[in-house]
């Protein structure tokens, strides 16, 4: 009986030591406990808009976004946001996130969507898609999709990074990208950058024009002057009238480029 006492003790010592020293599994863990960001109140005329629908600014104020790679897409919808600020008492408002961590409706339509995958906005009125080509994206999946068919809308947890996305190397680049990136609009207007640009080349295309149409003009006033002398009046008279069509389309070069800054 005492050897079996022994027996039963060290068999308990044995099963507490593996107990105490063996890694428990634990379940795992969803890939957001909740919606992480600020979200600030947005008046939306919608009514069917719904948790985690994306959200663009118009010029009929914010709508949900129906444009692929929509560069005035500026949030997603979510009513459970860790802090909610502007508040208003307007029925129409509602809250929406720019920056953080949030879900958002997403479709196949463009592909299964994976963790790690860009998003953006889709013609399916505030669900986003799989990023696919050059635009601008929201963010980042930080979980897989699960549904194969493009008509089904589900939720995902997304790291929200508002970006021009390019989908090829950054180099070597192309003129194409350089162009797309200067044609985007902000607030229904062209970009800066491509409004330079193109006052910048008004104004150079018509200073070379001017100097140009001069020398060829001062060229041909010399020549005939040391051909007939007697006409110098008349000569100087037409390198005199070609200066000031020089000026004039300089001027109109400076003038066009000036609008266009305006616009």
């Amino acid at each position: 009986m005492l050897n079996i006492g022994k027996q039963f003790t060290s068999l308990l010592l044995l099963f507490g030591f593996v107990a105490a020293f063996t890694p428990q599994v634990l379940a795992e863990e969803p890939a957001v406990q909740g919606t992480l960001g600020v979200a600030r109140q947005v008046v939306i005329k919608d009514k069917n808009v719904k948790d985690g629908s994306v959200v663009s600014a118009s010029s009929k104020g914010a709508v949900l976004s129906t444009v692929p790679y929509d560069s005035q897409v500026f949030g997603i919808v979510s009513r459970d946001a860790a802090i909610l600020i502007e508040s208003d008492d307007n029925n129409n408002t509602v809250p929406v996130i720019s920056t953080g961590t949030v879900y958002v409706l997403v479709s196949s339509k463009e592909g299964l969507i994976k963790k790690g995958d860009s998003l953006t906005t889709s013609t399916i009125p505030g669900v986003a898609v799989k990023a696919l080509k050059t635009g601008f994206v929201l963010g980042t999946a930080l979980e897989d999709a699960t549904n194969n068919d493009p008509q089904k809308i589900e939720k995902i947890a997304v790291d929200m990074d508002l970006h021009y996305f390019n989908s090829k190397p950054a180099f070597p680049g192309s003129l194409t990208d350089v162009f797309k990136f200067a044609l985007l609009p902000t607030k229904d207007s062209p970009a800066p950058i491509f409004k330079y640009m193109i006052a910048a080349g008004v104004v150079i295309a018509s200073i070379v024009l001017g100097f140009m149409s001069f020398g060829r003009t001062a060229a041909k006033g010399v020549e005939a002057l040391g051909r007939n002398p007697a006409a110098s009046k008349i000569i100087h008279l037409g390198i005199i009238l070609n200066i000031s069509l020089v000026f004039v389309i300089v001027g109109a070069g400076l003038t066009i480029g000036f609008l266009i800054l305006r616009l």
